[in-house]
């Protein structure tokens, strides 16, 4: 199949063929213009030449949401996704969205079909089962919007219909974590497992359970006392164990203690007399926290010991994920400003911090004003 770019006046269009008409026999071609560049309209002629090669070219008038669907998947989601995020949309759409709404042709598809999806998901969405939680349904609701989204850019619809529903209502996740008292009680319980660096790094940096697991030794500045993320260990089906960038996009540096600086030269010592040990077939991956022959540690197994550790240290449950939490609360409580934890958390914005964390605020404000008023005592 074949295609072209050509300027008409201030603007291009696209022209490309369609092959053979079925019926008359005549060759069949498509025309769109209102491109405002050149590299524009060469993408989007690459976008429908390729999609016509793969068989997945559909003219918008005919086309149903489940064969759209599978449009999308192959020229956004598998282009612009990470490989957890597109297994995740390959899931949804697979047991949910087209056997529920694969037959409405796209141009047919209403808010009230919508609607009526995200109810019964509620009742009955589970495949062994009883009913979707509303954050599920919310996530499905989420990929619907961000689907026909792109119809409407790629015009095979003129409006949005899943903008003219509402999502199912969330609660807000209650945060658990612990004070200072029971951080210490659990770091000195586990402080003979071979998990202890895993815990006392979380505890010690906020960071991320993939955070800490993709930790390499070259990211770790021990003379400046820094930690460097660079790279995120994720768990991927039928790939195994894989690491990428951060969640945020970009990496962060991240200020330890002296303390953690020094039980870190410890676990490297131990890695070294590990590594002669084997000899040969240690797998030196040059990662931070590894089994003892230098294999990557599973996240579930991370996890799951963690709750062991817990049972042991006779401490109320948490998640591991809840380290990263009680890290930011204790941090917010000795008064390190918003913007520090901010940066150390890795989140993109001050304002995500301070949503996520308003529970420590009012208290931080109480203190605050107390201060003030010892500090003027003597007017």
């Amino acid at each position: 199949m074949r295609g072209t770019v050509k300027k008409s006046g201030s603007s291009w269009y696209v022209q490309f063929d369609l092959g053979k008409d079925p019926q008359t026999g005549k060759r069949k071609q498509k025309k769109k213009r209102g491109f405002k560049t050149q590299k524009e309209a060469q993408k989007y002629l690459n976008e429908q030449l390729n999609a016509i090669h793969k068989g997945t070219f559909f003219e918008p008038k005919d086309i149903t949401f489940s064969e759209y669907v599978d449009y999308w998947f192959e020229n956004y989601a598998v282009s612009n996704t990470s490989q957890k995020t597109m297994e995740v949309y390959s899931y949804i759409i697979k047991q949910h969205l087209k056997p529920s709404l694969g037959h409405f042709k796209i141009s047919k598809l209403l808010p009230s079909h919508l609607q009526e999806y995200y109810s019964k998901k509620l009742k009955d969405g589970k495949i062994e089962g009883g009913g979707l939680s509303a954050q599920s349904v919310k996530h499905h609701h989420r990929l619907i919007s961000k689907v026909l989204k792109d119809a409407v850019k790629w015009e095979f619809l003129t409006r949005n219909v899943a903008e003219s529903v509402e999502p199912p209502k969330t609660k807000k996740t209650e945060m658990h974590t612990w004070d200072s008292y029971e951080v210490k009680t659990f770091l000195y319980s586990s402080r003979t497992s071979t998990y202890y660096w895993v815990y006392l790094t979380a505890i010690y940096t906020g960071m991320r359970r993939g955070e800490i697991l993709g930790l390499r030794w070259q990211d770790v500045d021990f003379e400046n006392h820094i930690i460097y993320v660079r790279q995120t260990m994720q768990p991927i089906i039928n790939q195994g164990l894989t690491f990428k960038e951060p969640k945020s996009g970009k990496g962060r540096s991240i200020t330890i203690t002296p303390f953690l600086t020094k039980e870190l030269k410890k676990l490297y010592k131990k890695q070294l007399e590990n590594k002669l040990s084997f000899g040969s077939s240690y797998q030196d991956q040059g990662l931070v926290f590894s089994q003892v022959n230098g294999n990557p540690l599973q996240p579930s197994e991370v996890s799951k010991k963690f709750l062991k550790a817990i049972e042991a240290a006779n401490l109320h449950r948490i998640r591991f994920h809840d380290l990263r939490h009680t890290h930011a609360t204790l941090m917010l409580q000795q008064g390190v400003h918003p913007k520090v934890v901010s940066e150390r958390l890795g989140h993109s914005t001050i304002s995500i911090t301070l949503d996520i964390y308003s529970h420590v605020l009012p208290n931080m404000q109480k203190e605050a004003a107390n201060q003030f008023d010892q500090l003027l005592d003597s007017l």
